[in-house]
C-alpha cells in the first residue's frame, strides 16, 4: 500500500533532535532520540506521508548552534516545495522572552548566545522559495518549574514562535513543560507530543478524506492528549496550511503513490472554456497532449502552481496559437500577482517573466526587475535577454550584464551556480567568449557542491544552459545526473538544443 500526499517535488524535512547535553542543568532526553528516529521514519513510510529517503536530512545531537543554523539555511534556500522542520529537545527563554532551541553545547545561563534563537530560524524560513512552510517543534521551556502549568487560555508556543507564513504546530501551551516518561522509562518511548502524533497518523482519522492536512490533525491530536491527562498542544499558521496533504489517512483505502514533479511545483489552474474543449478525432497529438494539461487544472491548488503551469501551456502552444499563449500568459501573471505569500508569489514571477519575454519583453522586464530575490532576478532577467538575443543585441547586452552582476554577487553556491548558467545561455549569441567563461565558472561551483540533491539541481542548471553553448558536452553532462528528477529537463534541454544545431557544438 502507498501514500497519495501530492507531496511537491523540490520539498525538503530537516529533522533535528537533541538528546545529549553537556551541562547538567539540562538533562538527557533519551526520548528525543527516538522521536527523531520515529518522524522519520514516520514521513519516509510509502503507505503515509511517502517523502523519499533523499529529502529527509537528518540531525541528531547538533554541537554548535551557529553551525545548525548555517546547515538548516543550506538546506532551505533550494527548497522551492515544502519545507518541513522538526525539533525535539530542551527549548528555552531568554531573558527577553525570546524561544531558543538548544544544542548539545548550549549553556543554560546563555541561551541566545549558545543556543538557537527561534527569530534566527524565522528569518530562514521567511527568506527560503519553498511554498509551503511548516515547523513542529516538541520542546518546552526548560527551565521554568514543572508545576506551573498554564491554563488553556494562555497564548501557545505555537504563538510565541509564530512566523508570518509558517505553520507551527507546538507540543505545549506556553508555561507548560512538554511531557517524557521518567528517564528509566524512555529507552525505547517517543516524547508524549510525537508518540501520540505518530500513532494517531499511522490509526487514521475515520470520517475524513483520503488524506489528511493539518486542519483534520490538530483537532484530533489535541483531544487525543487532552484525554490522557498530557499537555495539549498548540497551533498558528495560515490558511494555506489546509491545502497541505502531511499524510495519506490510514483509516481508509490508499491510493497510488504520487509524486508532482519539481518543475513545476504543482499544475495549472482552471482554464477559460475556450481553452479546454474537447479533443476532436483525428486532432495532433499536440492537441490532445495541451487538452489534457488544461482540463487537469481544476484539481490543482495553489496560485503560483497554477501560474507556472499556465506558462509551461503557453510556451506549448506559443509556436501554433500565438494568440492563445497570450491569453494563458496573462492568466499567468494575473495568478501570480493575486498569490497572498510574498516568498511564493516570488518564486512564481520568474516564470510568468519567462513567458512574457519574447511577446512583451518591457513588460517582463519591469516584472522580473521587481522580484527581491538576487537570484531569482538574475535567472528572471537573463531569460529575457535570451529571449531578445536576435531582435534586439543591445537589450540582450543590458540585460545580460545586470544579471551578471546580481548572479556574481550570490553568496551559495547552489543559487549562483545556475545563476550563471542562465546568464551564459543569454549571452551564448552575443557575447560567446564570456559565455563559456560564465558556463565553465557556473560548472565548476555545482560539481564542488557537497549535497547531492543540490548538486543534481545546480548541475541541470549548468546543463540548460550550456546546451545553448555545447549541446554534446551538455548532453555527457546530464547523462551523469542519477536524481530522475533533474536528470529529465536536462537531458530535455540538450535534447532540444540538439535538434536545432546538429549533433555537433554550436558554432
Amino acid at each position: 500500500m502507498s501514500a497519495d500526499t501530492g507531496l511537491v517535488a523540490g520539498s525538503r524535512a530537516v529533522l533535528v533532535g537533541v538528546s545529549a547535553y553537556e551541562y547538567a542543568e539540562f538533562p538527557p532526553i533519551r526520548a528525543a532520540r527516538n522521536s527523531l528516529e520515529a518522524m522519520s521514519a514516520l514521513l519516509s513510510d510509502p503507505a503515509l506521508c511517502a517523502w523519499p529517503p533523499e529529502w529527509i536530512t537528518v540531525i541528531a545531537n547538533p554541537i554548535s548552534a551557529a553551525g545548525l543554523a548555517t546547515q538548516i539555511a543550506d538546506l532551505a534556500e533550494s527548497t522551492t516545495g515544502v519545507l518541513l522542520l522538526y525539533y525535539a529537545g530542551h527549548g528555552v527563554l531568554s531573558a527577553s522572552g525570546e524561544l531558543c532551541l538548544t544544542v548539545t553545547s548550549t549553556r543554560p545561563d546563555r541561551p541566545k548566545i549558545s543556543g538557537l534563537p527561534w527569530e534566527t530560524m524565522g528569518e530562514v524560513l521567511r527568506g527560503c522559495p519553498a511554498s509551503v512552510r511548516v515547523a513542529i517543534l516538541d520542546c518546552c521551556f526548560a527551565g521554568q518549574a514543572t508545576e506551573a502549568l498554564a491554563s488553556e487560555s494562555e497564548p501557545g508556543l505555537a504563538d510565541i514562535a509564530h512566523v508570518e507564513g509558517v505553520y507551527t504546530l507546538a507540543a505545549t501551551t506556553r508555561n507548560r513543560t512538554a511531557h517524557v516518561l521518567p528517564p528509566g522509562q524512555q529507552d525505547t518511548a517517543c516524547t508524549s507530543f510525537t508518540g501520540e502524533l505518530r500513532d494517531l497518523i499511522h490509526a487514521g482519522i475515520p470520517g475524513k478524506a483520503p488524506r489528511l492536512t493539518f486542519t483534520d490533525i490538530y483537532p484530533v491530536l489535541r483531544e487525543r492528549l487532552r484525554g490522557k491527562g498530557l499537555p495539549v498542544p498548540s497551533q498558528r499558521g495560515t490558511g494555506a496550511i489546509g491545502q497541505f496533504y502531511f499524510s495519506a489517512n490510514g483509516a481508509v483505502a490508499a491510493e497510488p503513490a504520487q509524486i508532482i514533479p519539481a518543475e513545476p511545483r504543482d499544475a495549472p489552474p482552471a482554464p477559460r472554456q475556450e481553452d479546454a474543449g474537447p479533443v476532436q478525432p483525428g486532432s495532433s497529438r499536440h492537441t490532445g497532449l495541451v487538452a489534457d494539461a488544461l482540463r487537469a487544472v481544476n484539481s490543482i491548488t495553489g496560485e503560483g502552481a497554477k501560474a507556472e503551469v499556465l506558462v509551461m501551456v503557453a510556451d506549448a502552444v506559443a509556436g501554433t496559437d500565438p494568440a492563445r499563449a497570450a491569453r494563458l500568459t496573462d492568466d499567468a501573471e494575473r495568478l501570480a500577482q493575486l498569490i497572498p505569500d510574498p516568498a511564493e508569489k516570488e518564486a512564481a514571477l520568474p516564470a510568468v517573466v519567462q513567458g512574457l519575454a519574447v511577446a512583451d519583453p518591457g513588460r517582463a522586464e519591469r516584472l522580473a526587475q521587481a522580484v527581491p530575490s538576487p537570484s531569482l532576478r538574475a535567472v528572471a532577467l537573463a531569460d529575457i535577454a535570451d529571449a531578445v538575443a536576435a531582435a534586439d543585441p543591445d537589450r540582450n547586452a543590458r540585460l545580460s550584464a545586470d544579471a551578471e552582476r546580481l548572479a556574481q554577487a550570490i553568496p551559495g553556491a547552489s543559487l549562483r551556480a545556475p545563476a550563471l548558467a542562465a546568464v551564459a545561455r543569454a549571452m551564448a549569441a552575443t557575447n560567446r567568449r564570456r559565455a563559456d567563461r560564465l558556463i565553465g565558472d557556473a560548472e565548476h561551483l555545482a560539481q564542488a557542491i557537497p549535497d547531492p540533491v543540490r548538486k543534481a539541481a545546480a548541475l541541470a542548471a549548468v546543463v540548460q544552459g550550456l546546451a545553448a553553448i555545447d549541446p554534446d558536452h551538455a548532453e555527457r553532462l546530464g547523462q551523469v545526473i542519477v536524481n530522475p528528477r533533474f536528470r529529465a529537463p536536462a537531458l530535455a534541454a540538450a535534447a532540444k538544443a540538439l535538434s536545432h544545431t546538429g549533433s555537433g557544438p554550436a558554432q
